[in-house]
Order: C-alpha cells, then sequence, then structure tokens
C-alpha cells in the first residue's frame, strides 16, 4: 500500500519530473560524448600530439558534474518543499524517517537510472554527430567517427551514481533535521506588513541599481579607468586588474538587485493608488513581495549563470577569431624561411611531384640600433634602446604583392617611417610610441604612423619592430648587420602531405645569434650589432645586467599550413566545449526556475481557489499568472544579457576581434529560449491552478 501510495503521488508530480528527467539526460550526453571523445582512437591520432583533446575533454566533464550537481541539488529541494503533505502523511500513518528517506532515495533512484539509461543510449546515437561537430570545429577530414566506448559507459555510470547518492544523502538529511510532522500544516504567510520597508532595506535597495550601474559605466570606459589605475602605487597591474573590480561590482549590484531592489521597486509600485487598486495588482503586489523574499537567492544564482553561459560563448567565439588573426600575422604566405634553410627546403621541393614555388620575394633586412621613447597607458615616456629591423619601402611593396594584409604605405619625406610592431596586434591604441627615433651614425628619423605587424613571426626578425624607411634612407645606413628571409607560396596537390614531410626533414631551430650592446650618450646612440661576440668571456649568469652585451637568435622556419591547422585545432576545440558548456547551462538555468515555478503553483493554488469562488474570470486570473511568472523569468534574463554584453564589450577593448557577433547572437538565442521556457511554464502553471490533469 505503501509504494502505491507513493507511485500515485509519483504520478501527481509527473511534469516536475518530466523536467528533471530531460535536463539530467542531457547532461548525461553531453558527459558521456566528452568522455567518448578521449577514448576515440581515430580522432585522437587526427588530432595528433600538439592538441591534447584528453584534457579538454576532461576538463569540460569536471565542469558539467559540477553544473548538474548543482541542479540536482535545487531540483531535489523543491521536490521536498513541494511533497511536504505527502511526508507528513507517511509519518501520521506510522512510518519512521528512515523509511521515508528510502522512499525517496528509491524513487531518485529510479529516476536517475532511467535519465543515465536514457542519456547513455542517446550519447551512443549522437557520439557520432557530437564528434562529426568537433572535427568541423577544428577543421579534420575523418572518414568515420562512430565509436561506441564502453569505458566512458561505466565512467559516466560510476560519475552519476555518485551523483545521485549524494542528493539521496542530502534528502535524508533534511528529512531527519526537520520536523515533518509540521509539513502538514498550512504553509505560513509572512506575517510582515508588505506596505511597509526599512530605511535600510531601501537603501540596500538603491545601491544595488548603483553598483550595477557603476559596472556598466565602468566597462564602458574601461581603458580610461584602466589608464587612470596605471598613476596609482599599482601601476601598469591596474590595467589588467580593472575587469576583476568591474566582475566583483556587478556581482554585489546583482546581488542586492533580486535582494532589495525588487522588493524596493514592488514597494514603490504599490504606494500608487491608481496602480495598487487597478484589476488584481494588489493580489500580485503581495504575491511578488513574497516570490522576490523567497526566489532572491535563486535569481541571483541563474543570472550569474546567464552571464557566465552568454561569455564563454561569446569568449570562446571571439579567441576563436583571434587565434585565426594570428595566423595571418604570424604566416601570412605559405612559408617563410631563413636564406640558408630556404636551400634546404628547395631541394626537398623540387622532388615532389606537382608541387612548384609559386611566388617568391626576398625580405633584406638590416639590424640597427635605435633610441625612442615609448608611453605605456597613461604613463609618462619612456626612452627606450634597442635594435631595431629596417626594411625598405620597395622591399615592403614587393612583399605586398603576394602579402594581402599588407596595407598601402606611402612616405611624404626621406625621414618619415612606420613602425610595425607585433604588440600592437594585441594592445593597438594602448602602446604608442613617440614621434622621433634616432639611429646609430647620429641618424634622426620622424615616425609616421604605427601599424599592425603583418610581416610574419617576429621570431624570425630577432623579435624586434621593424621599421620601413624609404630606399634612400635604406641604403644610407651601414651601421649593424644585414640578413635575409624568404617568403613565398607554394602550389600543391597535397599541402597537408608536403607540410608533414618538410617538418619531418626541417625543424624549427634557432640560428645565427646576434650580439649587441647600445648606450645613450651626450644626445648620441653609441654602441654595436655583431655576428660575433665582442666579449667572449663567460660571465656568472647571476651578474647578468642590462648593460651587459645582450644576445639575441632568430627563428629559422614557418609555415602556415602548420599555424594554421594547429591555431584551427585548439581554438575548434576550445569553443567546441565552450559552446556545449554554455547549452547546458542555459538548459539547467531554465529548468531551475521552472521547477520553482511548478512549486509555487502548489503553494499558491489554494490562494487562486479562493478567487475564483468568489467570482474572478479564469481569463484574469491566467493573466495574473503570467505577470507572476514575468517577474521570475524577465530580470534574470534581462540582467544576464546585459551583464554578459558589456564584458563582452569590455573583453573587445582588450582584445580586438572580429568574432564578437556571435556572442551577441548568443544573447538573442538565450532570449528565444527564455521565453520558450516562460510561455511554457506559465502555460503549465495556470493548468495546475485550474485542476486540469495532464
Amino acid at each position: 500500500m505503501i509504494f502505491n501510495l507513493s507511485w500515485k503521488n509519483f504520478k501527481g508530480q509527473f511534469l516536475n519530473y518530466l523536467v528533471y528527467f530531460v535536463s539530467m539526460t542531457f547532461a548525461v550526453v553531453v558527459y558521456y560524448c566528452f568522455s567518448a571523445i578521449t577514448y576515440n582512437r581515430t580522432l585522437a591520432n587526427r588530432v595528433g600530439q600538439e592538441v591534447h583533446i584528453n584534457g579538454a575533454m576532461n576538463l569540460g566533464g569536471i565542469l558539467v558534474v559540477v553544473m548538474i550537481l548543482g541542479f540536482m541539488f535545487a531540483a531535489n529541494h523543491f521536490f521536498l518543499l513541494k511533497r511536504g503533505k505527502e511526508i507528513g502523511l507517511y509519518h501520521l500513518i506510522g512510518m519512521r524517517k528512515g523509511r521515508i528517506s528510502y522512499l525517496f532515495f528509491v524513487e531518485t533512484l529510479i529516476l536517475g537510472a532511467a535519465s543515465l539509461v536514457t542519456g547513455i543510449l542517446l550519447g551512443i546515437i549522437l557520439s557520432k554527430l557530437f564528434s562529426m561537430i568537433l572535427a568541423k570545429a577544428m577543421f579534420l577530414q575523418v572518414e568515420s567517427l562512430f565509436f561506441v566506448s564502453i569505458p566512458s559507459m561505466v565512467q559516466t555510470s560510476i560519475v552519476f551514481v555518485f551523483m545521485l547518492l549524494a542528493v539521496s544523502l542530502r534528502s535524508s538529511w533534511l528529512i531527519y533535521r526537520y520536523q515533518v510532522t509540521n509539513l502538514l500544516k498550512p504553509i505560513e504567510k509572512n506575517t510582515a506588513n508588505p506596505n511597509k520597508l526599512s530605511l535600510l532595506k531601501g537603501c540596500l535597495g538603491i545601491l544595488g541599481l548603483v553598483f550595477i550601474s557603476i559596472g556598466y559605466f565602468l566597462s564602458y570606459n574601461v581603458i580610461r579607468f584602466g589608464a587612470a589605475l596605471t598613476h596609482t602605487s599599482i601601476g601598469f597591474s591596474g590595467f589588467f586588474l580593472v575587469p576583476l573590480v568591474i566582475m566583483f561590482t556587478c556581482l554585489v549590484g546583482t546581488y542586492l538587485f533580486f535582494k532589495y531592489t525588487m522588493y524596493l521597486i514592488a514597494f514603490l509600485f504599490g504606494k500608487s493608488k491608481f496602480n495598487y487598486y487597478r484589476d488584481l495588482n494588489m493580489l500580485a503586489l503581495g504575491n511578488t513581495k513574497l516570490h522576490i523574499k523567497r526566489s532572491g537567492h535563486t535569481l541571483f544564482t541563474v543570472t550569474i549563470f546567464i552571464a557566465i553561459a552568454l561569455g564563454m560563448i561569446g569568449g570562446a567565439a571571439s579567441i576563436y577569431t583571434l587565434g585565426m588573426n594570428s595566423v595571418n600575422s604570424t604566416a601570412p604566405t605559405d612559408f617563410i624561411v631563413a636564406e640558408d634553410t630556404f636551400k634546404e627546403i628547395d631541394q626537398i621541393i623540387e622532388k615532389e611531384t606537382d608541387t612548384t614555388i609559386d611566388s617568391l620575394v626576398k625580405l633584406n633586412y638590416k639590424l640597427t640600433g635605435s633610441q625612442f621613447h615609448l608611453k605605456i597607458g597613461q604613463d609618462e615616456k619612456e626612452s627606450r634602446i634597442s635594435p631595431v629591423n629596417l626594411l625598405s619601402l620597395s622591399n615592403y611593396r614587393e612583399f605586398q604583392k603576394i602579402n594581402p594584409y599588407l596595407k598601402n604605405i606611402n612616405l611624404k619625406n626621406k625621414q618619415d617611417v612606420v613602425i610595425l610592431d607585433s604588440i600592437q596586434n594585441i594592445l593597438s591604441g594602448f602602446i604608442r610610441y613617440g614621434s622621433a627615433i634616432n639611429l646609430s651614425e647620429g641618424i634622426k628619423l620622424h615616425v609616421a604612423d604605427v601599424r599592425l605587424d603583418y610581416l610574419g613571426q617576429d621570431l624570425l626578425r630577432y623579435s624586434f619592430p621593424t621599421i620601413v624607411v624609404s630606399d634612400e634612407q635604406f641604403n644610407a645606413i651601414n651601421s649593424g648587420i644585414t640578413y635575409t628571409l624568404m617568403a613565398f607560396n607554394i602550389q600543391a596537390k597535397d599541402e597537408e602531405v608536403l607540410a608533414n614531410k618538410l617538418s619531418e626533414t626541417v625543424k624549427p631551430n634557432w640560428i645565427a645569434p646576434v650580439y649587441y650592446k647600445y648606450q645613450w650618450d651626450n644626445n648620441r646612440l653609441e654602441g654595436y650589432t655583431s655576428k660575433t661576440s665582442l666579449h667572449p668571456e663567460k660571465k656568472n649568469p647571476q651578474e647578468y645586467s642590462e648593460e651587459d652585451e645582450q644576445e639575441y637568435s632568430q627563428l629559422n622556419y614557418t609555415s602556415r599550413f602548420t599555424e594554421l591547422r594547429y591555431q584551427r585545432r585548439v581554438m575548434g576545440l576550445f569553443i567546441y566545449v565552450a559552446m556545449f558548456l554554455g547549452i547546458l547551462a542555459l538548459i539547467i538555468t531554465g529548468s531551475i526556475l521552472m521547477l520553482q515555478q511548478f512549486s509555487e503553483a502548489e503553494r499558491e493554488k489554494e490562494s487562486y481557489d479562493l478567487l475564483k469562488k468568489i467570482g474572478i474570470p479564469k481569463k484574469e486570473i491566467t493573466k495574473l499568472v503570467y505577470q507572476q511568472n514575468s517577474i521570475i523569468f524577465f530580470p534574470p534574463m534581462i540582467i544576464g544579457v546585459l551583464h554578459a554584453t558589456f564584458a563582452i564589450y569590455v573583453l573587445s577593448k582588450y582584445i580586438s576581434s572580429s568574432g564578437y557577433w556571435l556572442a551577441y547572437l548568443s544573447c538573442g538565442m538565450l532570449i528565444l529560449i527564455y521565453l520558450a521556457y516562460y510561455f511554457l511554464t506559465s502555460a503549465i502553471y495556470s493548468r495546475i491552478i485550474h485542476g486540469r490533469d495532464w
């Protein structure tokens, strides 16, 4: 009889368990597919050793477990609240707390087992789709990706069984902790006067809006705020401390908003007699205040989860685009190699059938000393002494013909130069050069412009900035050393096969060390750059000083295909994990709000029955339901989207990227998802209070 009663009550909670079941099943699918990919040897061998796919998938699996465990605890809490009278009834008929806990444990285990089995079966079916999405994101060509992983099935089962046990133990602890006889009593309404608000709570409510506004203001002016902090004792690190300050401000503001600000808004709305006595607003306001008090922490948590999920998706998309752009700057042509290395590569290409060098440009550089001023953020200009690479304007334009990423450069005067610095590719606008630059031999030049560096990997040029000068000025400079790089594109039947063969034969290596030492003396740059050390005596590394002779080496080889393949695989793996975790977080947060409202429906059912008895039309009651649910769904959705939008804006100021459109598209998708949750929850809520069966 006891199990029959339990089954009857279980059927009465079908909608709650259905939401729980669907969310849990999706989580099992994601976890199983993440785990199965780590055991897929075909995919792992295709990715290669350069990308650690197992680490990313294991980290994603851990985050799935953390999210779903939080969801299970929240759902279990709502189930206990909703079935309070049932637990009290069991207690009255003589059941011990251990027996009651056992019944709930069996229900949790059966539901969890059903979710686990269904999730693993769907995971096996969908594993090929998940693998295909990953392969597409990483630009991999794999013939067959269907794979049934027994170890993944065992691992998924063990992990989720442990989670079910943890939830069951928590349920038992709650049942033993509280007096279950009290659960038969009607839910006590808050006896506090809803028309009164303490001064402290009112001030905290205002502070919630103030903190959020400050966070958004700082986000919009993040560069100015960061530059201002660099003037303090914090220094340059203050520029990177700004996002943490903004995040903390928004967190505090969000907590105060859902704890006090929403209550303050409802209180002020009720002060207007016109609004308060209109339609069912009086009842709606009273219920709203109760819901806000009961759901403040939940709404705060859901909002933060929404912001993190959207930020995760947007950040992954932007970093993916940034990674692809970095390939264009480090490897704008198929190959850029040192002159000696080119001879070895040319011999390999000549032996390959259907493979020819399509275009070839010699880049002739001069490495000499320089003195210039550099301004970081709002700091005072610093005098820097460092070697620089000189490239003639005609040579630059010759390279421009095969490098589509180089922009036109025009030098009006003989002394005009354009600086190309790889630091500008990331922190453009934050680091500024002075207008003058001094070279050896007393040559003074004028900085006409500073551009992004798309000449290739700067390690090929000893990691120093490159200056484009006029041909006349280039020929007039005799100090320092000269070296040549070969940039070329190829025509190949299978570029991947060629790149793999070259990588096996020609290894990236450090070659051609240079030695330099410069100092600024009597308004003149003195020193040298040499291919041989002028101070060969061995020194103690602990006695190293910037005033000593410095040594730098040159990288010998870069391949666009190798760089592009690596970036595609790393960034594709990153965006794959971030997208699925973000989607799972959105589903979990929406499900938590839905379960919470179903629980509220049971609490408020008697109040709605009273409204029907006094003659309130069904249409007006349904309208009231939709209003109540809008208070729960819309504020987290709106504030979460705003948080994510400003977070993406801050990221765009630090890292220039064209991929942020996907982040804003994700915000639009979230709105659609939460609107669907809102309308579905409201419809089911209405059926519950109107006493319809499902």
